[in-house]
């Protein structure tokens, strides 16, 4: 009647839809959701500067570095490592069709006649890495340093405490180490055992600061993409070790899937790893040496 109060009657209809928008707005805002579509896509996109992020290898969580999306057009038409001979690759040839459009390769023989061949060891390492104290206390950004499976390899070294029945195999877990040679002294000694492979041409940079893998028989580097400013040749001066490739997973339905290759001695292998992903495996009864480089 007239003076008496109003009711406002609100459907359970309309209260259910309200409660399911606002369920459904929850969920689809939710970071879960964005975890969800990384997983799907195979990779974690930073929204923000519009670029890839990949994860430290220590730890696997956070940021290691954000990368910018590959173009698949460097790996839409591999389906295999190429491989040729040493002496039927010319600096033109190479040039054209590997040095830098990402197509990986393997030359043959290529380090054969170089004097790391004979000399380069655990041992030639140590000696030089303990013949002045103040080599191994040089750090900072230039001297990476990766200890990848092996725990107990704290820095550069703890690698040289390891004992001779360690290093020939006779006792212990497999081993496997890399680090930049940021030590002006290795590095110039280096130098005089190796030089720039012969398809490279003449009028590029030379070859600076050096890598060195070295590692047992068993597992070498994980499945990672490199953040380095170059693509890289590797050559294999002892032992024999297998490399697995694929394509960055923003190229998965548009590249072939895995590839693999065996380096022997005297093979060197060119790879940009700033776009395969990749990993190693020291097969083989040997102890692996490598030395890698960057070229322009």
């Amino acid at each position: 009647g007239e003076g008496g109060s109003t009711v406002r009657v609100v459907r359970v209809s309309a209260v259910g839809w309200l409660c399911l928008g606002l369920a459904v707005g929850t969920i689809c805002g939710g970071p879960w959701l964005r975890d969800l579509v990384d997983l799907i896509y195979g990779y974690r996109w930073n929204h923000t500067d519009r670029c890839i992020m990949e994860t430290p290898e220590d730890t696997g969580y956070g940021v290691d570095f954000c990368r910018t999306p590959v173009d698949c057009g460097v790996c839409r038409d591999v389906d295999r490592i190429e491989e040729v001979d040493v002496d039927n690759l010319s600096v033109e040839q190479f040039e054209e069709r590997y040095a830098y459009t990402s197509r990986p390769l393997v030359v043959r023989n290529a380090s054969i006649n170089w004097p790391a061949m004979e000399v380069l060891d655990y041992h030639w390492f140590k000696n030089i890495y303990l013949s002045d104290p103040e080599i191994l206390e040089k750090e900072g950004d230039e001297c990476w340093f990766n200890r990848y499976k092996t725990p107990e390899f704290r820095n550069l070294r703890s690698v040289f405490r390891l004992s001779d029945s360690r290093v020939s195999m006779q006792s212990g877990r497999p081993w496997y180490v890399g680090w930049a040679v940021c030590h002006e002294k290795v590095a110039e000694e280096l130098h005089k055992l190796y030089q720039r492979p012969t398809f490279i041409n003449p009028e590029s940079t030379p070859p600076k600061k050096p890598w060195i893998f070295i590692g047992t028989p068993g597992p070498g580097a994980h499945f990672h993409v490199d953040n380095v400013d170059l693509p890289s040749w590797q050559a294999q001066l002892a032992g024999v070790k297998t490399w697995y490739l694929r394509p960055p997973p923003e190229c998965y339905w548009s590249c072939p899937g895995n590839l693999q290759t065996t380096l022997y001695p005297g093979d060197i292998i060119v790879v940009n790893t700033n776009v395969w992903f990749h990993s190693t495996k020291v097969t083989g009864s040997e102890l692996s040496v490598v030395i890698t480089n960057e070229y322009d």
